[in-house]
């Protein structure tokens, strides 16, 4: 109704529906917004004390669609906790899971793969981005997970700079290792073409270990 003063006794027509008082609103004059809510929030429960402080660390994993975050959280949790698919795009939201690993409780947050802003067709897909910088805003680390086929792109360092301008600690991945050609020379080409990338982050170390340990 966007304009009480105009449209004021249309109101009365819904009484006919007996499904309660109607209450008239504008999204676009921002009228009858605030009685809404008022009436939406007697339905919330009352909160009864304050939030216990969740100390776990925690890891958000972002990267590129179809790099394999999903196949990673699953591989540490040791079951299929979280649904993986060729097809890019699977994951639409942050999922939280919980891993316990030498005896300390680490919440690992998978996320929808970060697309170039002209691939973002869908309104959903806009809204999993939302999600993911939201998620590497609340994590303490960020897990950067590369396809080793593709290398470190430019949407990689996009990626890995939102979480470092966020003052986060940040780990690089690759991920499908076994699916390059390799030589003597390979990890050190690849070293470097991170460290090329990614320039704008201190790094301490880069290590390479077909498993990490304490896992399958």
């Amino acid at each position: 109704m966007d304009s009480f003063e105009k449209f004021g006794n249309d109101i009365y027509e819904f009484y006919n529906l007996g499904i309660g008082d109607p209450m008239p609103i504008s999204a676009a004059s921002r009228l009858g917004l605030g009685d809404l809510l008022d009436e939406v929030v007697k339905y919330f429960p009352e909160h009864d004390g304050e939030d216990e402080e969740d100390d776990r660390p925690r890891i958000a994993i972002v990267g590129k669609p179809n790099v394999g975050k999903s196949s990673i959280v699953n591989r540490l949790l040791g079951e299929n906790r979280v649904i993986v698919s060729d097809v890019a795009g699977t994951t639409r939201d942050a999922i939280d899971t919980e891993i316990v690993y030498n005896g300390t409780e680490y919440v690992f947050i998978d996320t929808a793969g970060l697309r170039r802003k002209n691939k973002i067709k869908e309104e959903l897909e806009r809204y999993s981005i939302i999600r993911t910088v939201t998620a590497v805003e609340r994590a303490d680390v960020v897990l950067v997970v590369i396809d080793a086929t593709e290398g470190v792109t430019e949407q990689d360092a996009k990626i890995a700079g939102i979480a470092h301008e966020r003052g986060k600690g940040v780990i690089v991945v690759v991920n499908k290792w076994d699916a390059i050609e390799k030589n003597d020379k390979t990890i050190y080409e690849y070293t470097k073409q991170i460290k090329n990338t990614l320039s704008y982050m201190p790094m301490r170390s880069i290590f390479s270990s077909p498993r990490p340990r304490g896992f399958g």
